[in-house]
């Protein structure tokens, strides 16, 4: 980008250790533009959004991230405001180029996956009861680090958190439920113990001051971490599942009610891959919480 084009550029602030402007390109389209003193990485564009490297006239290299289509422009606005507000904890400038590269993958991936659509009624409330027991249990028995880190539900894995040789598989139901779900397998046949965890959520009014929503325990959570690296960590988790901060997720609301941990060791009632024919690969199965009662463990 040479100088003349810069006009319409102004610097997200004087503070950010990064050069990074925002503005409108040649033909007006929304643009975030870096200036870096080291070559960027390799990206490619998006349907959604452009990408541009080249080395400036003083010898610098600009990257820009070019919005293509209008209909995006709020989401283009999340996307601009999560890399000037997640590269602002930098500690060394040269590092800027492969960090905020390494972010739009992130994003691009989302994007990739979810094409900027709501995530389901189911998927909300499974993910606040996962951020509840991230928040009210693994932070204050592991801490931030190793919390966040265990917490790998996020990438397909078959538990929802892994850590010192133990695992905690949550599920979400409602106050009363019967039984829950276990949808394969591997999520209770592992070779070590580990946790089956219930967090009963119930459906509430906006006007309940208790009330919980995908926001609010993002929030919270979020406010809970000490350092700026650790809220990082929890942002990029969520944007992998296809989570970042809108209006939607005010809604729906939820009463947290309790929780519950259930011992699973090899006497634990669950289905077992050795027991199976070997011509099933696969089972989905309800278990019922009345007759798993003798393996909760204490509060």
């Amino acid at each position: 980008m040479d100088n003349q084009d810069f006009n319409s550029f102004k610097r997200v602030d004087e503070i950010h250790p990064l050069d990074i402007y925002t503005g409108t390109d040649n033909i007006s389209r929304l643009t975030l533009f870096l200036i870096s003193d080291l070559e960027p990485p390799t990206v490619s564009s998006s349907q959604i959004i452009n990408v541009s490297v080249g080395k400036r006239k003083d010898n610098k290299w600009g990257i820009s991230y070019t919005l293509l289509d209008n209909q995006f422009e709020d989401l283009f606005a999340k996307f601009c405001t999560d890399i000037i507000e997640s590269s602002r904890s930098l500690k060394v400038k040269t590092s800027g180029a492969e960090f905020i590269c390494n972010r739009y993958e992130k994003w691009q991936n989302m994007l990739s996956k979810f094409k900027g659509e709501l995530l389901s009624h189911s998927t909300i409330k499974g993910l606040i009861g996962e951020l509840a027991f991230l928040k009210e249990y693994m932070i204050p028995m592991y801490g931030q680090e190793k919390a966040l880190n265990s917490w790998i539900g996020p990438d397909k894995a078959d538990q929802d958190f892994v850590c010192d040789n133990t695992w905690y598989e949550v599920k979400s139901t409602v106050s009363g439920a019967e039984s829950i779900s276990v949808t394969s397998i591997e999520q209770l046949d592992m070779s070590m113990a580990g946790e089956l965890v219930i967090v009963y959520l119930d459906k509430t009014s906006q006007s309940d001051a208790e009330k919980i929503t995908l926001n609010s325990i993002v929030k919270a959570v979020s406010e809970s971490l000490s350092n700026e690296e650790m809220k990082h960590k929890l942002s990029g988790i969520l944007l992998n599942l296809g989570y970042y901060v809108r209006p939607e997720y005010d809604e729906p609301t939820f009463k947290y009610s309790k929780t519950e941990r259930y011992l699973v060791d090899n006497k634990f009632p669950c289905v077992r891959r050795k027991d199976l024919p070997h011509a099933v690969i696969n089972s989905k199965y309800d278990l019922s919480i009345s007759l798993i009662s003798k393996y909760r463990r204490e509060k």
